[in-house]
């Protein structure tokens, strides 16, 4: 996929930037359209950077500490809360030191996946996000805390469970973080019926398989950000719980066999 990450960069950049190892990270995952990486981490300063991705920064409910930050052009000297959010859009200079140990999550997403978000789903030629920080989200919180919840036990429903709310994660962040407010445009009555036929049989052939989102929005001839909304409007459950249950159902008649 155009859009997909490099993990290999990502690795690297994270060793190279931050002193200490992540506790957590989504790189074996699988997830196509985001990477996240969990640390807790005691007082550090982070040298000067730009990445080539936009990355988000949640820090724990737990965690508070004095720090400083460049954020663009932005300085800022402050009591980090818990909870609080920051964004660092792509290719923006970035420094910051913190006093005490912080517990936060860094998330990076590929910039391409943004502009096929705003050209398919808003049809926007051109987006503009800004630095922002102080923010407080309960969507991005939750999200992100699914997230690494689903990375600590394995990611038992397969990647497909993590694509998909990195994929709602993304379009939340589009609409408050750029500078424009773009209306989301609603599709009605779920799939064409044939074509939740052909999503469903491809479901039913891999079930054994590790089935990507990207994979189900191909098949449905779409973008993987409506996919998810659509299907759940055509049988009224997410993809990743439809293919969970029928697993379930595999399962029980591979045993009564």
């Amino acid at each position: 996929m155009a859009g997909d990450l490099d993990l290999k960069l990502l690795d690297d950049l994270s060793h190279t930037i931050i002193p200490q190892q992540p506790l957590l990270t989504s790189k074996e995952s699988g997830w196509r359209n985001g990477f996240l990486a969990y640390y807790q981490h005691p007082g550090a300063e982070i040298c000067q950077h730009t990445i080539p991705y936009y990355v988000l920064e949640v820090i724990d409910q737990n965690s508070s500490s004095h720090h400083e930050r460049r954020l663009g052009n932005n300085f800022l000297s402050y009591q980090i809360s818990g909870g609080e959010i920051y964004f660092c859009p792509a290719h923006t200079n970035h420094w910051t030191s913190w006093e005490e140990q912080l517990n936060f999550t860094l998330m990076a997403f590929e910039p391409r996946l943004f502009e096929q978000l705003a050209s398919e789903t808003f049809a926007y030629n051109q987006i503009e996000f800004l630095p922002q920080w102080q923010i407080f989200d309960p969507v991005i919180q939750t999200i992100v805390s699914a997230l690494k919840a689903d990375l600590n036990v394995g990611c038992p429903a397969g990647r497909l469970y993590g694509e998909s709310f990195v994929t709602a994660l993304m379009i939340h962040m589009f609409k408050e973080f750029t500078t424009s407010k773009p209306n989301f445009t609603e599709y009605h009555g779920g799939l064409p019926k044939y074509k939740l036929k052909q999503v469903l049989d491809y479901i039913q052939a891999h079930l054994s398989e590790d089935i990507s989102l990207e994979d189900l929005a191909k098949i449905a001839g779409i973008s993987q950000f409506y996919f998810a909304r659509l299907f759940k409007k055509s049988i009224q459950i997410p993809p990743h719980q439809y293919i969970i249950r029928q697993r379930v159902e595999l399962a029980k008649q591979l045993l009564n066999d």
